[in-house]
């Protein structure tokens, strides 16, 4: 007696009426007596759950029946490479591996020895021992009732536990056809209970269709329960025979194999009824007078034979009880005793399946291990090979690095106009051909010497140098003195009259003492005319005199200035573009704009406006229109050398 699930939900209803028809042991009855609602709503935050951040390690989703487990699984889709499985028993695992799910991910109990019992207790200690305490993420899919116990133990393991209930339940109103079916085969009936929820409602729907034929049934069917809390509950109901199995299909199908033949002489025993039939009365007329004398003799000896015939049947009644008892006792015996000797052997015959499995798989590793060692010693042989050929021609010129070197000069010489790089990349070229004797090789070295003293010839402008200079010039654009500043005159003034001081002190410290009255009178003049340089100083400063060629240029305002600076820093870095790029025609236009701004608006006599018109007219005098090399001959020998030593490898 199992719960249904939905039409479309039919993996595991189809799988276990497959098996139990393979059996061919006898009618079999699917009697579902719940039927499972899923919860769609619940099932929809599974997903929203694995994509969660978390710190865990390791993502676990529990399923504690075999039926939460299908429609779990059925409406999540593709099971997750990283998630973990965890089920109950075998049966489980099993549905799982049929729903797609991979058996390294799958953890179940087997039921092997006492710490794998194949319910929550088990899964929770084979869980102990795979993870560690704390480092898992776990999802308790179950149903309304039930399994309460099992998310506080993994809380207590310090895991992250999340409870959901994917469905519920509905008791389904069996029919009367189908109950009458039941309690027609009632003396050969065996009832597999998977809960304790199951019997209950089943025995309380059969109790409402006849008290009596289920009273029979309680003493004749044989129940098979897969937990000690099942059999508990059947017991309680009042149900005789009650035998306890491992979980899943194929315990059934061990107990009904070995219980086959049992249940056949049980059935013909309890289809024996004795019957008693009466014995005719032999009446006499020929002495009436004798006859009526005998009468009460004949009353008393029927009494007597009647009560002796009630007598005995009574005690063969009684000793068919207690051999009937008897027998059923031993059978039941022999069947659990049968039952664990077909578990022990389906055991058996696992591990060998396993073992087989298992030399199958060492039988594979060893094959493949012997085709990595031929092929490690193919690739051993091709090494030396290589490396034998290596040793015979270790003096040949790899042509990888003549060729970069090349394609160095190529780029100093066409992108930078770096004339100075472009031979160095060329000289350091020719080294690597050095003492070479290939005929291909000798010509590349040729072409090379040949394109380096053409270069060579060229002139050698440091096109990088200039642009660092002509850089300088433009971040010092906001400090170079205007003619428009008062300060750029008086600046100079004072700075001439320091230097005229300081080569006075040089003077007096370097002179010698020649007398005293000589010295003093030196002192004094230099006082005075200290004094007087001065007071000549401050009248000059009252009125300065500026010979400019137009006024407005003593005119402008300091936004103008500010404009004006601007001008002059965007006329040098359309210099600086053009002379990266050597344009010519363009560096010689932007070079007379910036050169004319700084002797029309700029003081001319500041140090800084000189060095700036410097660098201007050392930038004026390089040379950008030269016909620069195309090094054709040195790439039409390297073709023709790389071509050869493509022919000599083939």
């Amino acid at each position: 007696m199992q719960t249904k699930l939905p039409d479309q939900y039919l993996t595991q209803r189809v799988d276990l009426k497959r098996q139990l028809d393979q059996m061919h042991a006898g009618h079999v009855m699917y009697f579902p007596v719940f039927e499972l609602v899923p919860d769609l709503a619940a099932m929809l935050t599974i997903r929203p759950w694995l994509d969660a951040a978390t710190e865990k390690s390791n993502h676990l989703i529990v399923f504690v029946s075999p039926s939460v487990l299908e429609i779990a699984v059925t409406n999540l889709g593709q099971w997750p490479a990283h998630v973990y499985c965890g089920v109950m028993g075998r049966q489980s695992a099993k549905l799982a591996m049929d729903l797609g799910i991979p058996k390294d991910k799958i953890i179940a109990p087997t039921g092997e020895n006492d710490h794998e019992t194949e319910d929550s207790d088990g899964l929770a200690s084979l869980l102990a021992t795979h993870f560690e305490a704390g480092s898992c993420r776990v999802m308790v899919c179950k149903g309304p009732r039930g399994r309460v116990e099992f998310p506080k133990k993994l809380e207590e393991m310090q895991h992250d536990v999340t409870v959901l209930e994917c469905y519920d339940r509905k008791v389904i109103e069996q029919s009367n056809a189908q109950c009458e079916a039941l309690f027609a085969r009632a003396a050969e009936a065996v009832l597999w209970i998977t809960s304790s929820e199951t019997i209950e409602a089943l025995d309380s729907q059969l109790a409402r269709k006849s008290e009596s034929q289920l009273k029979v049934l309680k003493e004749t069917a044989t129940v098979l329960t897969t937990h000690p809390r099942i059999t508990a509950k059947c017991r309680e109901l009042g149900y005789a025979h009650v035998v306890q199995i491992a979980t899943g299909i194929q315990s059934v199908n061990s107990w009904l194999k070995s219980n086959k033949k049992s249940m056949e002489n049980n059935n013909q025993t309890n289809s024996a009824t004795p019957a008693v039939n009466p014995q005719p009365v032999v009446t006499s007329q020929s002495r009436p007078a004798s006859a009526s004398a005998s009468q009460p003799n004949g009353q008393w000896l029927g009494k007597a034979a009647f009560f002796i015939s009630v007598l005995s049947f009574v005690l063969i009644l009684l000793i068919a009880f207690a051999g009937k008892n008897q027998i059923e006792k031993t059978r039941m015996a022999f069947g659990e005793r049968i039952q664990k000797e077909s578990t022990t052997l389906d055991l058996v015959k696992e591990e060998i399946s396993k073992s087989s499995d298992l030399a199958k798989d060492l039988k594979t590793r060893f094959d493949l291990l012997e085709l990595a060692q031929k092929e490690e010693a193919s690739q051993r042989a091709s090494l030396e090979e290589v490396y034998n050929s290596l040793l015979a021609s270790r003096t040949e010129v790899s042509l990888s690095e003549v060729e970069q070197l090349i394609s160095i000069a190529k780029r100093q010489l066409y992108l930078l106009g770096n004339v100075k790089g472009a031979s160095i990349a060329l000289s350091q070229a020719i080294d690597l051909l050095e003492g070479t004797e290939k005929p291909s090789l000798l010509n590349l070295r040729t072409a090379l010497e040949k394109d380096l003293t053409e270069i060579k010839a060229l002139p050698s402008d440091d096109l990088l140098r200039l642009a660092i200079s002509l850089d300088s010039v433009v971040n010092s654009v906001e400090s170079l003195p205007m003619l428009s500043s008062a300060q750029a005159t008086t600046d100079q003034t004072l700075a001439q009259l320091t230097e005229e001081e300081a080569s006075e002190v040089v003077a007096d410290t370097q002179a010698p003492a020649a007398n005293e009255q000589a010295q003093g009178f030196e002192k004094a003049w230099a006082s005075i005319k200290k004094v007087a340089q001065t007071v000549w100083y401050d009248i000059k400063s009252l009125i300065e005199v500026t010979k400019v060629d137009s006024p407005e240029v003593l005119m402008l305002s300091s936004r103008q200035e500010t404009d004006l600076r601007n001008t002059l820093r965007l006329s040098l870095l359309n210099a600086r573009i053009s002379l990266l790029s050597r344009q010519a025609t363009l560096l010689k236009s932007d070079l007379e704009r910036s050169g004319n701004l700084l002797n029309t608006y700029f003081d001319s006599k500041s140090i800084q406006v000189q060095r700036a018109q410097t660098v201007l007219a050392e930038i004026g005098e390089v040379q950008l229109d030269l016909v620069l090399p195309e090094l054709q001959a040195t790439s039409a020998a390297l073709r023709l050398a790389v071509a050869g030593q493509q022919g000599e490898r083939q």
